[in-house]
């Protein structure tokens, strides 16, 4: 009954041909009920039951995943000598089939190899793995205090060890921060590399607000440099997520980014709609 109730409601969302309009909010609401349908379905081993359920979900497939591999990471920590190894293996397990289902669903193989990795850490890895986490937080505290020459060593850290990890996640958080320190640097080209790696793994990963950031990041950069039609399909997918998260700031932005983007390219008309729905908005 619990599966089934998901599907129905969230059935309009499951398409992915286009950029998607998330409600953040309903997000963060179905976390539990999708953490139980997970739970029950990898008990029973229903592979066709947690497919559809990620095919449903595909925002929720990461952090629900992770939640079995840092809970597993966490038992580690907490006995380190002695290890509940069966608790353990039972959370690697679940994970891992759940990472599978992800793939096979969503044709993102990076499910598998997130959690594939995580699962076969030493524990060498395990360390390495926080410290990773402890370096991009300094980033971000530096970035934060306007130390940029420090804030942009320890985001490029912070690539540096999670890549060979496999985490892919921190190395999404690595690449923004890095994109976001070298773009306020005025370092627009490398800004925009590291943020459009960002974009690629959090698209990849399901972390839609982060892609959303990306893009955002992404399009200022764009814009800098004068690349109008790369720009304008940056702006497009921005502008989809600004509508769905209901950010009228970012939404600013990206209306902004593509009125200069069709302006650039001499697509006057289109400019004109553009900056009018960008009046629209007001201040």
């Amino acid at each position: 009954m619990l599966l089934s109730a998901l599907l129905l409601a969230l059935a309009p969302n499951a398409s992915t041909a286009a950029p998607p309009a998330p409600a953040p909010v309903a997000v963060q609401d179905r976390r539990a009920e999708v953490r139980d349908a997970y739970h029950e379905l990898a008990a029973a081993g229903d592979e066709a039951g947690l497919r559809a359920l990620w095919g449903a979900n595909p925002a929720l497939v990461l952090q629900t995943i992770d939640a079995d591999l840092e809970g597993s990471l966490a038992k580690w920590e907490a006995a380190p000598d002695a290890p509940p190894t069966d608790e353990i293996a039972a959370l690697h397990a679940r994970a891992l089939f759940g990472a599978r289902c992800a793939t096979l669903e969503l044709g993102r193989p990076i499910f598998v190899d997130y959690a594939s990795s995580f699962v076969g850490w030493n524990d060498e890895e395990k360390l390495d793995f926080r410290t990773g986490q402890k370096v991009y937080g300094r980033a971000m505290e530096e970035l934060e205090a306007g130390n940029l020459d420090v804030a942009l060593e320890a985001a490029k850290e912070t690539v540096l060890r999670a890549a060979p990890l496999g985490d892919w996640w921190g190395t999404a958080m690595g690449y923004g921060a890095q994109g976001q320190v070298l773009q306020m640097q005025g370092e627009l080209a490398d800004a925009l590399t590291a943020w459009s790696h960002a974009r690629l793994l959090n698209a990849d990963l399901g972390l839609q607000y982060a892609e959303y950031r990306s893009l955002l990041g992404m399009l200022g950069c764009l814009r800098g440099l004068e690349r109008w039609q790369r720009g304008l399909a940056v702006a497009d997918a921005a502008i989809a997520y600004a509508k769905g998260y209901g950010d009228p700031a970012g939404l600013r932005d990206a209306l902004s980014g593509k009125h200069a983007c069709l302006e650039g390219l001499g697509r006057t008309e289109e400019a004109a709609a553009a900056k009018a729905e960008l009046e629209k908005l007001g201040e």
